[in-house]
């Protein structure tokens, strides 16, 4: 006989569907689980490039300390079933095994009940950033292209005195993400260039 357990379904990693917010559950056996199944796993929710308006699904089983602080980054468990992956939302792996052993078909305990928490659109920023070089058109498109993923819309050059040029972007990363991607000598500051 199948011991059948339930649980609240976050991420369809199958067909890399995100149904979280849609209250899907699954039957699972048991008996029939695959090799590393159930194991810990964390969804990141994150901005595609551009507009600000595509939000884009990652799972991950080894998240970094930034994830793990990402109030947009889901924790949960990857079942691995008749060739089938599902991220479910479920407390702890011991609450998944006693549900297993008790053959319980109720709903296994789990953080968010079906109501997985809203994504967080993070804020966009403007950033100024000086260059050393001569303020010229290919000099800026040099600098939109050491950029391009990082900023929205478009990076403008605000002046250029005594070959530093000052270009102006907005962007969804924080300050701390944009010092990892300056590139050469460039430096950063918060907010527009004032001159």
């Amino acid at each position: 006989m199948a011991i059948l357990v339930n649980a609240y379904v976050i991420f369809n990693g199958t067909t890399n569907e995100f149904v979280g917010d849609s209250y899907v559950t699954i039957s699972i056996n048991c008996e029939r689980l695959q090799a590393y199944s159930p194991r810990p796993v964390w969804l990141k929710r994150l901005l595609a490039p551009g507009d600000g308006t595509t939000i884009l699904y990652e799972p991950t089983f080894a998240p970094t300390s930034d994830d793990l602080l990402d109030s947009n980054t889901l924790q949960g468990f990857w079942i691995e079933q008749d060739d089938q992956d599902t991220m479910i939302d479920v407390t702890t792996i011991a609450a998944f095994q006693d549900s297993c052993l008790d053959g319980s078909p109720a709903l296994l305990p789990s953080l968010w009940n079906g109501n997985v928490p809203d994504f967080t659109a993070p804020t966009l920023s403007s950033y100024c950033i000086y260059r050393l070089d001569s303020g010229s058109a290919g000099d800026h498109d040099a600098f939109a292209w050491s950029y391009t993923g990082a900023y929205v819309g478009v990076a403008q050059l605000r002046s250029n005195f005594s070959n530093t040029s000052h270009y102006t972007i907005q962007s969804y990363y924080t300050l701390a993400q944009m010092k990892t991607l300056l590139q050469g000598s460039d430096v950063i500051y918060a907010g527009v260039c004032t001159s």
